[in-house]
């Protein structure tokens, strides 16, 4: 037969049990929930470490087939729609460059031929 201490008795001890199976029961299910939230993780991280290794590489990588001397020649050429634009933007430039030396001599009172 057990001692009981005093004041304690059969259903003390049925409660205990019983607390005890309800702690092991919400330990069980704590730890398959950190299991579960461990194996969500596991390639998150995995594809986080493999995108990040992957884009600093692959940047080297296009950078280097980029500037290779066979196309730099290509990158650096300016197309003859850019060309135009620039000598017309150029001509344009000396035209109103002129204009407003006219103006300022017309404003000062010169005279102009």
């Amino acid at each position: 037969m057990t001692k009981y201490k005093r004041g304690e008795d059969a259903s003390s001890e049925d409660r205990a049990n019983k607390e005890a199976e309800l702690m092991e029961k919400l330990l069980i299910h704590y730890f398959c929930i950190v299991r579960a939230h461990l194996v969500d993780m596991i390639p998150k991280i995995v594809m986080k470490f493999f995108v990040r290794k992957l884009s600093t590489q692959l940047n080297g990588i296009l950078i280097k087939s980029l500037y290779t001397e066979e196309k730099i020649s290509d990158l650096v050429q300016e197309s003859d729609r850019v060309t135009r634009k620039r000598n017309a933007s150029s001509k344009m430039m000396k035209v109103l460059l002129e204009a407003e030396k006219l103006v300022s001599d017309i404003a000062v009172g010169r005279n102009v031929q």
